[in-house]
């Protein structure tokens, strides 16, 4: 992602930040940080009527993956350790990651209700033109909307027309009259040392 938006110089994640700021939180899915992972399987994915989230697995078992090997040539990079239920896949490594959406909870005082941020959602190239997309965002929007929240807010890179039509087509507005400013790096150390 820090790569295809041109941001890899400023780009400090790691595997343990990730874990510490994702996984280890002692708030809800929803409430944090969270983290949607698009799993996919040659396998039907079994159904399931139990979750120890309030988040409902999207389970669609209608996609013809008989051929994974040959669409995705980076398949086992991306094989993903748990089911799709949280179980430890190792044994039975028949699924995959194909993209994923970050949220986080926000606030906005002209809707007077809370809201989820979109700060990230990305499906891997060879998964691209199948929906999945769209389906990410419809899991996050039914999601808000399922908790009562006024919105789903998002940033897109000015370039990304792609991107742009592809969030205006599902209903989202752009804002004109803002502009997105980050104070990050050597400059929030500087700022945040001054007393004046």
């Amino acid at each position: 992602m820090a790569e295809y938006h041109g941001l890899s110089h400023i780009f400090t994640t790691t595997e343990t930040s990730l874990y510490n700021n994702l996984f280890k939180s002692p708030n809800p899915p929803f409430h944090s940080p969270t983290a949607l992972i698009l799993e996919i399987s040659p396998n039907p994915f079994p159904q399931t009527n139990h979750t120890t989230t309030n988040f409902v697995p999207i389970i669609k078992n209608n996609y013809n993956f008989d051929n994974l090997e040959i669409l995705d040539h980076e398949l086992e990079t991306y094989r993903s350790k748990f089911n799709g239920h949280g179980h430890d896949n190792s044994n039975n490594c028949n699924v995959y990651v194909a993209g994923l959406v970050l949220v986080y909870p926000s606030y906005s005082s002209f809707f007077e209700k809370p809201g989820l941020f979109l700060d990230q959602m990305f499906v891997r190239k060879c998964y691209r033109g199948m929906k999945f997309g769209k389906l990410l965002f419809s899991a996050v929007a039914m999601q808000a909307q399922k908790m009562g929240m006024g919105m789903v807010e998002l940033f897109v890179a000015d370039w990304n027309e792609e991107t742009i039509n592809f969030y205006e087509k599902m209903g989202a507005h752009y804002i004109l009259e803002y502009r997105l400013y980050n104070l990050y790096g050597d400059q929030l150390q500087a700022f945040g040392k001054k007393s004046d």
